[in-house]
């Protein structure tokens, strides 16, 4: 009997290791394949706006939410070293390698059985949240780093030393605490909580607690010296943030925040974890719910600031798959299986089917879809659009957009990449404002290229525009003082006007004059307010003004 026993065991670890590989292996694939992929908006602005600043800007200023000051220093320092923007992610990239080879290390010494530790391993190597920051030069992938560095640290510190390298736990400890706060202040909002629940569940360990002790008290007190130096400039931040007002806000807030996370399968199976596990599953919980009952107090972040959060999100699914498979008896051993493999497709097939929403914008794509239309097309982006957009593929993207400036046909087509009856600009102060069409029957979107488009009729008007009427306001490229006159001259009759694509349109130089020009979007719901006649005749062939209607060339409502 010991003779059969042995082999099923080694064949059961050469299963598990095969897993194991194939995991980790599929997770750093996916990590590595956005690398090259185009920068979006945040990562632009670290490049071109905290990047360049010295040191003592770049760990001071946090009143911005850009600025994740050892991201950006990862940042200065890659734009220092290579050509290539696109390896500004590699700070980024190399911790969410790191985080996926300590995930394994947290998860095993948590949940203290090899399947359990494989399966939560395995919800966050396919983590969508966990996958698009490796590849983002943010500081969301970094702060997961440390803190998986520190918890890592933790656990080993109340279990196992090293006997080479006696404190290597602690130190540890001290680099992911200290790494994570550096990168993000809300990073003590899960330092915190992991700090007091690993004391009071390591407190009898058999080793000495004397130097974690140093290393925890040197945190604190680090800790509050860096708040305290920025203390105002982390009260400014808080304006970015949503204020939560009541229970239900609040509960919409959890749900909605953790599904995004960890998807509905990862959340069932993190039910079952803390039914069936709840000695190792309370302690998870309790971390998982600090970040959000802060956001009363301090207000709510979008979901990428709770990211950290797929860390206990995995560990419980993972606890609970593992304890589901064990209620089976030992006759139906097959049936585990089969329900376990039927779980993991579910799961993956929702990954497949959500994968689309986690997806950043391919700007690369976005432009060679755009320069295949005909100059008399006319573009819409959202307004924050518009600059990685022009960003990633400068200068063609400018020159395309000054094509569609210059055309003069009097029948033109609006080409919008926004929802139906839906337009965005800025207004004079710089805000992103919505601009709702009203058009019924709603426009039906449609495919270009595999973006989703919606197209209205542009029809030059001769004269005075009927009431609230939708205008669209060309201004071909003008010397920018002229430009500012004409621009004034509109903002004074009608104050709501909005600047559609303000990123496109760039200032060129010629023969030393600068010259600009810009799209006006508005309603136009009393035409006496401006004189038409004047701003046709004042500069000619420098004003289009065209009616924007339904592409059936029906009225509004």
């Amino acid at each position: 009997m010991s003779t059969q026993t042995k082999p099923d065991a080694d064949q059961r670890t050469r299963f598990f290791r095969l897993l194991w590989i194939g995991t980790l292996l599929a997770g750093a694939l996916l990590r590595i394949s956005g690398l090259f992929s185009s920068l979006e908006y945040d990562e632009i602005w670290t490049l071109e706006s905290f990047a360049p600043q010295p040191l003592s800007v770049i760990f001071t200023d946090l009143a911005l939410p850009n600025n994740h000051p050892l991201n950006t220093l990862g940042v200065k320092l890659c734009i220092a070293c290579f050509d290539n923007p696109c390896l500004i992610r590699l700070p980024a990239l190399l911790t969410g390698l790191g985080s996926l080879l300590l995930f394994p290390v947290v998860a095993f010494l948590w949940t203290r059985r090899r399947g359990a530790a494989l399966a939560a391993t395995f919800f966050f190597a396919f983590s969508h949240m966990a996958i698009g920051y490796a590849a983002q030069a943010r500081g969301y992938g970094l702060q997961l780093f440390f803190l998986l560095l520190f918890c890592a640290g933790l656990q080993l510190s109340g279990r196992y030393r090293p006997k080479r390298y006696r404190h290597l736990p602690e130190a540890m400890v001290f680099l992911g605490g200290a790494g994570a706060v550096l990168t993000l202040p809300t990073s003590i909002l899960y330092l915190a909580p992991a700090a007091l629940l690993g004391w009071h569940c390591w407190r009898k360990r058999p080793f000495p607690c004397q130097p974690l002790k140093i290393v925890l008290a040197a945190g604190v007190v680090l800790t509050a010296g860096w708040y305290l130096l920025n203390y105002h400039a982390l009260r400014a931040a808080q304006v970015w943030g949503t204020p939560v007002t009541g229970a239900g806000q609040f509960l919409t807030l959890v749900s909605d925040t953790l599904l995004h996370l960890n998807g509905p399968v990862v959340l069932l199976l993190a039910s079952a974890g803390i039914l069936l596990r709840f000695r190792r599953a309370w302690p998870l919980l309790v971390i998982t719910a600090i970040p959000f009952l802060s956001a009363i107090a301090t207000n709510a972040g979008g979901v990428r600031v709770y990211l950290p959060l797929v860390v206990p999100g995995a560990l419980l699914a993972g606890m609970g798959l593992e304890a589901i498979y064990r209620r089976f008896s030992a006759k139906k051993r097959r049936l585990a299986a089969v329900f376990t493999i039927c779980l993991v497709g579910l799961f993956l097939l929702n990954w497949y089917d959500t994968a689309p929403q986690y997806k950043a914008q391919d700007w690369f794509s976005l432009y060679d879809q755009i320069r295949k239309l005909s100059p008399e097309y006319m573009i819409a982006l959202d307004a924050g659009d518009g600059y990685p957009y022009t960003w990633n593929n400068m200068p063609n993207a400018y020159k395309d957009y000054d094509l569609r400036l210059r055309n003069t046909m009097s029948q033109r087509e609006l080409i919008s990449f926004l929802p139906p009856n839906h337009l965005n600009g800025t207004d004079r102060h710089g805000a992103s404002q919505r601009f709702q069409l009203n058009f019924q029957p709603e426009p039906e979107q449609q495919e270009l290229g595999g973006f989703r488009v919606c197209r209205y009729r542009l029809t030059e008007l001769r004269e005075t525009p009927r009431p609230h009427s939708v205008i669209l306001l060309v201004l071909r490229p003008l010397p920018v003082e002229v430009l500012r006159q004409y621009t004034s001259a509109i903002h004074q009759a009608y104050p709501e006007v909005l600047n559609l694509n303000p990123w496109l349109a760039s200032a060129i130089t010629v023969r030393g004059n600068v010259y600009q020009g810009c799209t006006l979007l508005f309603r136009c719901d009393d035409p006496s307010r401006l004189d038409w006649s004047a701003l046709r005749s004042r500069v000619p062939d420098a004003v289009g003004i065209y009616q924007i209607t339904p592409a059936d060339g029906k009225n509004q409502k």
